[in-house]
């Protein structure tokens, strides 16, 4: 349909049930009229420009306004007469090109029969004349850029901009055939080799960047091709990840990777397509919800630019009325997305919900690691660009009470696990991050090559150095899950275990656990980032307050232990296109490490979310008998008792028991869950 085939019908459901999006197009579209526009191209990203076309043309084509097609031609002339299409890194083979070409050729299908003869030639010229570029930069680079980086939004967004512009010429042009025997090629490939839970190792932020032209590409290929790749599993189950990597709020995303920031989260448009093609009445619950609620709010808090306004013409184009809305409080509060060994617990979908997500995989993804070793073995291919993707196994993060508790750094692209909840040993994180050693990317002109290659922290880690899931599950009222990242430190260490365990009983708290084992003595240092500092109320005992939230951390461990309260300040330039617009984050670290260094040690921590407005809902008893430690929590109307023994036997009190760890909830002194670990759970 984004080569519009029924005008009619559309215009008729302008009249009727799309009402409110046409108001929003048109709101859209006053805005365009309103910009001032540089005659030479703007020491800037100019991406916006192809979709202020593809919006003013659709307005015109459906209300017949000829100030829409004025302003549309404004628009795209102006553009057509930039010498490039980008600036400052990959000048016309790259994402202002490709968001152009998506827009115009949109633009150029729509108007073709309504423009001038010389508007006409004269747009097509430059459309052949860029396609021209972005196609042979793709071949002639082939295995070395973005042309063969398959799990990447430069491959998607450039591929379907060149696409969308080839189908549109393709009547004018032939030549433009070869250009889509291509683009289906690639996105053939990258639909079979999308993981099939629909996870994304860039991160919501990147998700929901590149999230429409992914669709965009689908569609163009069944319209044009008659090959249905909305069959795939990823599309299918994508908007399962972006919704479970939704805050409890509804308005912000969980910012695992390279986010610029909570706001950069929606896509009503996206929203909108996903509840058309599988009746997904979730996602049109979603849209309404952005539409009428979040909307201006995404809009003008987001760093993730053109953002959501300009895309307007895909909510009308894509918009089904007939599929009905459904608020999600029906659906598992647990899921795992295995690809990416992404783990998400919520305690509810209520707004002051609790909201814990951990994850731990091989870089970029379990299949993308695994494909493009193989790709770029038989090749002597690059396929892998993980500059998005953070060091950040077994990291997690956590919200709760509308605040934020556990924090990751965001958009970050010197990368370092000290600057997320994870352990160093002796200081160190991934092997990667050795890199950070040799330079860094204060070189402006540089800048985005640097980022994309020579400092890339991914560059030179070997095919063995992943992180992996051992274990997840999610019955009989616990949730458990284990990240094991040993292979991601310098082999030199020694590291034969790091391995994170979560445990949640449904009593709003979390029992993480991280086992440490080394053939040689190291300082291991544990951190927790927060947005607030941690203030020690008792000893080993740590409260951090954020707005309406407070999560307690109740400290334990096999070894001695210093602990400090740091501030980390980071600064970093979003794009090398915009070189005065740079991101502040602040964190603030809760660091535990052993006072001696030791082969092995656990780490054994409560973190309790609360609301602000109550006192503390447990109380803790630490345990330390022979090889076992563990902890007595107790609340309000129950009692959980965990246990851990290094050496596989449990013995406290009466209890005797063979396994790695136990926990027993009781209400009221009765036992009513129990779940024992050795090579798997066993519940009573």
């Amino acid at each position: 349909m984004l080569l519009i085939q029924d005008l009619k019908g559309l215009k008729d459901e302008i009249r009727s049930v799309k009402q409110e999006q046409l108001t929003r197009l048109l709101e859209q579209c006053k805005w365009y009229s309103e910009q001032e526009l540089s005659l030479t191209h703007p020491p800037t990203s100019i991406t916006h420009m192809g979709m202020a076309a593809a919006n003013l043309s659709l307005a015109y084509l459906l209300t017949g306004s000829k100030h829409y097609l004025t302003e549309a031609k404004r628009w795209i002339f102006t553009a057509v007469g930039y010498d490039v299409w980008g600036y400052g890194f990959l000048v016309d083979v790259d994402l202002s090109a490709s968001w152009l070409l998506y827009g115009f050729g949109l633009s150029y299908d729509w108007l073709k029969d309504i423009l001038k003869e010389e508007e006409r030639e004269k747009l097509l010229e430059k459309l052949i004349l860029q396609g021209n570029k972005m196609y042979r930069y793709a071949q002639e680079n082939r295995g070395n850029c973005w042309a063969t980086d398959f799990w990447q939004n430069h491959n998607w967004i450039n591929y379907c901009g060149l696409m969308a512009t080839a189908y549109a010429i393709r009547e004018e042009y032939p030549e433009a055939e070869v250009w889509i025997h291509g683009c289906v090629e690639n996105f053939e490939f990258v639909f079979s080799h999308m993981p099939e839970d629909g996870s994304n190792y860039e991160g919501t932020g990147y998700w929901r960047y590149a999230i429409t032209f992914v669709l965009s590409a689908a569609e163009l290929i069944r319209e044009c091709e008659g090959k249905d790749l909305f069959q795939s599993g990823y599309l299918k189950n994508t908007f399962w990840f972006k919704l479970y990597q939704t805050a409890p709020n509804m308005e912000e995303n969980i910012n695992f990777g390279d986010v610029h920031d909570t706001r950069s989260s929606h896509s009503i448009a996206a929203y909108y397509k996903f509840a058309s093609e599988y009746n997904n009445e979730y996602a049109q619950w979603m849209a309404e919800e952005v539409r009428t609620k979040y909307l201006f709010r995404e809009a003008y808090q987001s760093k993730l630019l053109p953002g959501i306004m300009p895309e307007a013409f895909l909510e009308l184009i894509w918009f089904n009325p007939k599929v009905s809305r459904k608020n999600p409080s029906d659906l598992p509060l647990t899921r795992f997305f295995a690809d990416l060994g992404l783990a998400v617990i919520r305690s509810g979908w209520e707004r002051d919900s609790i909201h814990f997500s951990f994850k731990s995989s091989a870089p970029g993804g379990n299949i993308q690691w695994k494909d493009s070793w193989k790709l770029n073995k038989a090749n002597n291919w690059r396929t892998r660009s993980l500059t998005h993707y953070h060091v950040d196994f077994n990291n997690f993060i956590l919200k709760a009470f509308d605040s934020s508790m556990a924090i990751d750094e965001g958009f970050n692209r010197t990368n370092r696990a000290r600057n997320h909840s994870l352990i160093t040993v002796d200081g160190q994180g991934c092997l990667g991050e050795k890199i950070w050693k040799e330079g860094s990317l204060k070189d402006s002109k540089l800048f985005d090559l640097n980022s994309k290659g020579i400092f890339n922290v991914w560059r030179d880690v070997p095919e063995e150095c992943v992180a992996s899931i051992e274990h997840y599950s999610s019955e009989y009222g616990y949730t458990y899950v284990v990240g094991e990242s040993s292979k991601m430190y310098e082999p030199a260490l020694r590291l034969s275990r790091n391995a994170r365990n979560v445990l949640y009983s449904e009593n709003g708290y979390f029992i993480i656990f991280d086992e440490l084992k080394s053939e040689k003595p190291h300082t291991y240092t544990w951190h927790l980032q927060s947005e607030q500092l941690a203030e020690e109320i008792r000893e080993h005992d740590f409260e951090i307050v954020n707005g309406k939230g407070v999560l307690n951390v109740y400290v334990h461990g096999t070894v001695p232990m210093d602990i400090s309260v740091e501030e980390t300040i980071l600064h970093e330039i979003m794009t090398p296109q915009r070189p005065n617009d740079i991101r502040k984050v602040v964190l603030k670290t809760l660091k535990l490490q052993n006072k001696q260094e030791t082969e092995n040690m656990v780490y054994l921590n409560v973190l309790v979310p609360r609301s602000i407005f109550e006192e503390e809902p447990v109380q803790i008893k630490r345990i330390s008998e022979g090889s076992v430690i563990g902890v007595e929590i107790v609340g309000k109307d129950f009692e959980e008792l965990f246990l851990y023994a290094q050496d596989e036997k449990i013995a406290y009190g009466d209890i005797n028991e063979n396994g790695i760890w136990m926990s027993i909830v009781k209400k009221k002194g009765i036992v009513v869950k129990k779940a024992i670990y050795k090579e798997g759970i066993t519940y009573a």
